[in-house]
């Protein structure tokens, strides 16, 4: 169970705004954020399904029961199901109206309406409040929450690590961009058919290498776009699939430079050595199988 949760999210994590690496990606590369919701959400199912059919075949392999798992107390004060999943729901169905809207090209007040509460930081900004205004129904006595000592502070320390992430990645790409090295690139690369594998080599080298499936994303989110037209992705469309590209690529391998992964290990309390054995193969698995399906998208789409 606990390893079909972890590639669950995993799934979702790389591909489905608004967790920060597709969000970062989409914008490098100046993708439409609710198309990049609706190509990614499909491009996850057969990831999912995979992670899924793995984990059963893992779990009895390697069939533990934990020996340290607590009880919830039940007095304990949570949020409901409908307020847990509001902050998350809301800004995508906000972000899919405004892409929804402009498909059947909506004009007037209700199209002006959903182009501010579609657009990415407004819909985040919305999402964020729900969530402020769902914790303080829950702790209404914690008034340090809002100050620099508080749950604020901590979102805004792991906020910030992101945008520096992104900043960096843009500013590598203004770089590619002046120098010489985007000539010898493009030169090098025209008349050569490699399309979606050069994200999806970037991503798995970095991911690999690094282990911040974030970084990954960006880093060849970055590094392709100055070739996003003579990697045969300069059509809108084919911003998308370039970002699910990024994503497949970013994928693997899982393993323990992640610190998800060690979260995994030590939350289920399962052995190290098991989890060697399960996580990185089954996010190789995830990986090809997410390769796969955006090739198929790219040859309809493209």
């Amino acid at each position: 169970m606990a390893i079909s949760l972890c590639m669950g999210l995993h799934a979702t994590h790389m591909f489905v705004p608004p967790t920060p690496g597709p969000l970062a990606v989409a914008g490098i590369l100046s993708a439409d954020l609710g198309q990049v919701i609706l190509f990614g959400a499909l491009v996850s199912i057969p990831v999912t399904l995979v992670a899924y059919l793995a984990s059963l075949y893992a779990g009895k392999k390697y069939y533990y029961l934990p020996t340290s798992v607590e009880d919830t107390p039940e007095n304990q004060n949570l949020p409901s199901a409908m307020m847990s999943f509001l902050p998350i729901l809301v800004p995508i169905a906000l972000m899919l109206l405004k892409t929804v809207g402009s498909m059947c090209k909506l004009t007037g007040t209700p199209a002006l309406i959903l182009n501010i509460v579609g657009t990415p930081a407004v819909a985040l900004l919305i999402g964020l409040l729900i969530a402020a205004v769902g914790y303080h129904n829950i702790f209404p006595e914690d008034t340090k929450a809002w100050g620099f000592d508080g749950v604020i502070a901590d979102a805004m320390k792991t906020a910030g690590q992101i945008v520096l992430i992104v900043g960096a990645g843009g500013a590598f790409s203004g770089v590619l961009k002046a120098s010489p090295l985007r000539d010898i690139l493009t030169a090098s690369m025209s008349g050569v058919s490699i399309g979606i594998l050069a994200p999806f080599l970037i991503g798995f080298l970095f991911r690999t290498c690094v282990g911040s499936a974030t970084i990954a994303m960006v880093t060849a989110a970055t590094m392709i776009t100055p070739l996003i037209d003579v990697l045969g992705f300069g059509s809108p469309m084919g911003r998308i699939i370039a970002m699910l590209a990024c994503a497949a690529g970013g994928m693997m391998v899982f393993h323990g430079n992640d610190d998800f992964f060690w979260v995994t290990a030590t939350t289920s309390d399962m052995d190290t050595s098991i989890a060697y054995k399960t996580l990185p193969i089954i996010s190789v698995l995830q990986s090809m199988t997410a390769l796969v399906t955006v090739f198929l998208l790219s040859m309809v789409l493209l």
